[in-house]
């Protein structure tokens, strides 16, 4: 201020430099400032995870974006809500220990790590677990922040969530894979053994047959036993059904085959259930993994038997069905068109209204501890999910419950069922002449069938492995004019030795004899060059009868 002096000029030039220095520095920190909070910003709004702050009451002081991407609820639903709202019910008492961290000591390194399910706000108005919650691991540490006084004062739960659902789903997936996976091979392993007992059975009764007269009540005694071995034969055949087929192995079939298969191996153990049946008769065909149809179609059988313990009626029912686009919500599915939709109703005591829609959860259970685990109506509703249709329950208290899924259909066609084994017809045996190799691990099916071949004019010499099978070949004293080839053995296997066989001996006629049906395996072994198959158990007939083709062929081929 006029007048001054040169000091005091000097002295406000010099406090002015300073104060713009300053000013300076506070325009360059806040800039750098502003472009952290936007830099950190940038990543918590971009985060893949679920990011949110708690405050000591446990309600909602920030969310980033990812909420209303995964969860379906944006910001101004949800700040100020208590954590618990977008629980499942179920998971409510896990988090006790979460809200413990609101009271951990500051700089403490007390973390929480739990693994939850989050609603989707959106979607709790479906029945449809798989879509209705995500699965998350949470991740959450009480937040310290200094004040003006820098003392270290509680500022939040920090908590991070990461959406596994994909994960979990795959996860549940491999378990079932690999159980059911086991429960093939030992089915597999099971059948087989299974056949070769069938087996002697059913050759001793036909050579017992071979010296009476048919119209004796011995003879007839014996075609009841038969009889029987055929039903059990049939019914390891349909046990290979349900271990054979590859996981990830889909074709075209019809569903109606399927149902009345599934449903009379079912019958078979459950004798106190009445099993009816409305199948289309023009029911169209779907694309489908049949092992998997038919571990959907198991699990809801004992569902609906264990939901009758007093016994009771399962009913079941296919039919072809247009669905339409207003349709597509209200059944869960995502493309209208044709389906083909199965019904099973049971009498039984029906589901509670309150944990209806909680059935298709993973592991809830409302059985004993040693009575389920709570995966069977959910692995049913993955498969069902799996090959684009959907699934849905309906069910009334006492009064029994209903569950059908839909699956896409194809029109135009009824699709072709597996051909059913035909009768054969008990008239006569043909004798023949030659000298035979029989190859198989089991001493019971080689007596049985030694005595048999012997029985119908041949010339036997047995060996139980692939390699003294080759060694009999080797050797120049005997030449064979058949070899009947077991296909499951231990070491060398029978297309491992029928492979060996062909490269010593390409003109050696062979007959796969196996009771264990792999029929793509046979298939290929005839394609490559194998005369024909035989399956086990087989009586004198069936097997004169063979021998007599592949004979006949040979001679027509020279």
């Amino acid at each position: 201020k006029k007048p001054f002096d040169s000091s005091e000029l000097i002295k406000s030039v010099h406090d002015f430099l300073i104060r713009k220095e300053i000013m300076e520095k506070h325009r360059l920190a806040s800039a750098k400032l502003a472009a952290t909070r936007k830099q950190y910003q940038y990543m918590v709004d971009h985060s893949v995870d679920l990011i949110s702050i708690l405050n000591q009451h446990h309600c909602f002081t920030y969310i980033n974006p990812q909420f209303e991407h995964l969860l379906g609820v944006d910001n101004s639903e949800l700040i100020g809500q208590p954590f618990s709202k977008i629980l499942h019910p179920d998971d409510i008492q896990k988090v006790s220990q979460l809200y413990e961290l609101s009271h951990a000591v500051p700089a403490s390194d007390t973390e929480f790590n739990i693994r939850l399910r989050l609603k989707k706000i959106n979607k709790q108005s479906v029945q449809d677990w798989f879509d209705a919650y995500a699965v998350v691991e949470l991740r959450a540490v009480a937040m310290y922040l200094p004040d003006l006084q820098q003392k270290e004062r509680f500022a939040g739960i920090y908590c991070t969530a990461k959406d596994i659902t994909l994960q979990v789903t795959m996860e549940d997936q491999l378990r079932q894979s690999q159980k059911m996976e086991a429960i093939g091979t030992l089915a597999g392993g099971i059948a087989h053994d299974f056949n070769n007992i069938l087996m002697g059975i059913q050759g001793y009764s036909s050579l017992l047959k071979t010296g009476l007269d048919p119209d004796s009540k011995e003879f007839q005694r014996i075609n009841r036993i038969e009889d029987y071995i055929q039903s059990g034969a049939q019914l390891a055949g349909q046990l290979l059904g349900f271990a054979q087929k590859g996981l990830n192995e889909t074709e075209l079939i019809n569903l109606n085959h399927l149902l009345a298969l599934s449903a009379e191996m079912f019958g078979r153990t459950k004798k106190d259930i009445l099993i009816r049946q409305s199948l289309a008769p023009d029911l169209w065909q779907t694309r489908v993994n049949e092992g998997q149809m038919k571990q959907v179609l198991m699990n809801l059988f004992v569902n609906a038997w264990q939901a009758m313990p007093d016994g009771g009626t399962i009913h079941i029912r296919s039919e072809n069905v247009r669905v339409d686009l207003d349709q597509l919500e209200s059944l869960s599915l995502i493309n209208e068109g044709n389906y083909v939709k199965v019904t099973v109703t049971d009498t039984g005591v029906g589901i509670d209204t309150d944990i209806i829609d909680q059935i298709f959860e993973p592991f809830f259970t409302t059985k004993a501890r040693d009575r389920g685990t709570g995966l069977g109506l959910a692995t049913a509703y993955g498969i069902i999910k799996g090959h684009n249709g959907s699934f849905q329950v309906v069910s009334t208290p006492g009064s029994g419950s209903s569950f059908f899924f839909y699956l896409p259909g194809e029109n135009g066609s009824t699709g072709h069922p597996a051909a059913e084994p035909v009768p054969h017809d008990h008239e006569c045996i043909i004798s023949g002449k030659g000298s035979i190799l029989l190859v198989d691990d089991e001493p019971g099916v080689i007596d049985v069938c030694s005595e048999m071949l012997t029985t119908l004019g041949y010339q036997v010499m047995a060996v139980n492995s692939g390699p003294k099978a080759l060694q009999a070949i080797r050797s120049e004293v005997q030449c064979f004019d058949l070899i009947i080839l077991d296909l499951v053995m231990p070491g060398m296997d029978g297309r491992q030795t029928f492979e060996r066989i062909k490269q010593l001996r390409p003109s050696a006629k062979v007959l796969i004899c196996s009771g264990y049906n792999k029929r793509e395996e046979i298939e290929a072994m005839v394609a490559n060059g194998c005369d024909d198959y035989l399956l086990k158990p087989f009586d004198m007939v069936v097997l004169s009868e063979k021998l007599q083709s592949v004979f006949k062929d040979a001679s027509q081929l020279n």
